[in-house]
């Protein structure tokens, strides 16, 4: 006779390290008293898809430019792991051991403020220059990110980075890199779009350059500025700067 599959039970919060939380149930049960005893509105608190776990909890933001504020816990030591996101794009991270301070930053991304007011509200948040210019909007994010490919680093393909960003097309698109390769999205929240082509490497300062929907082939190969031109040309007239968002938020606009 088959047996019975067995059914993974939740992790439940270590009473050891989050007596607070044991005795509440669950981290979401936990912040939501937390934030009501302090005053502080942080609306509907989510768990997991099928509302299993006990040890996760979301907030949504009134925002609708901010998505989910996402909160774990650390499994050796009391912690709470946050992150937080907005059209794609990772806007803070942090972590706190005082179940307070993260009600307040809850409560903060809840109300939909600033970055620079969240990480005022909760300093234990990390807001960096990229997430700051996706803020400020995409032409930003786009300027921040092929600044940072700019500055000399032995991991990135220099030559090929400038020779892309002399391209005013390529310039308003926000680049990315894989494994060596360029690519281009004409969106800057993950996922990116993936209709641009895409430069590869072929070392000795030779490049291929892959066509979407077309097999890759390393015939012919370009020089860096070469690559560049050829990932122009196969662009069409109407492929302008980057928009805020993600490849879905790109369809969505462009079917309209």
């Amino acid at each position: 006779m088959k047996q019975p599959r067995a059914v993974r039970q939740p992790l439940r919060p270590d009473p050891v390290l989050y007596p607070d939380l044991a005795a509440a149930g669950s981290l979401a049960v936990a912040l939501a008293q937390c934030a009501a005893d302090n005053g502080l509105n942080v609306g509907e608190i989510r768990t997991s898809r099928d509302g299993s776990s006990l040890t996760y909890a979301g907030v949504q933001s009134r925002n609708p430019r901010l998505d989910g504020f996402s909160v774990n816990l650390g499994s050796k030591q009391r912690v709470f792991l946050v992150a937080a996101w907005g059209q794609g794009v990772n806007l803070t991270n942090g972590s706190t051991r005082e179940l307070t301070d993260l009600a307040v930053a809850a409560a903060a991304w809840r109300e939909g403020v600033s970055l620079a007011e969240l990480q005022s509200a909760a300093p234990f948040l990390e807001v960096g220059a990229l997430a700051l210019a996706h803020e400020r909007g995409p032409e930003h994010a786009v300027a921040e990110k092929w600044c940072r490919y700019l500055e000399p680093d032995r991991y990135e393909d220099l030559e090929l980075i400038r020779a892309a960003y002399d391209e005013p097309r390529l310039r308003a698109l926000f680049p990315f890199t894989s494994h060596g390769s360029l690519l281009f999205s004409r969106c800057t929240g993950w996922p990116f779009s993936r209709d641009v082509s895409a430069i590869y490497p072929l070392g000795g300062g030779r490049y291929a350059v892959r066509h979407r929907g077309e097999d890759f082939s390393v015939e012919p190969s370009y020089t860096a500025k070469e690559a560049a031109a050829a990932v122009v040309a196969r662009m069409p007239a109407s492929w302008g700067q980057a928009i805020a968002g993600t490849e879905h938020d790109l369809r969505d606009r462009e079917s309209r």
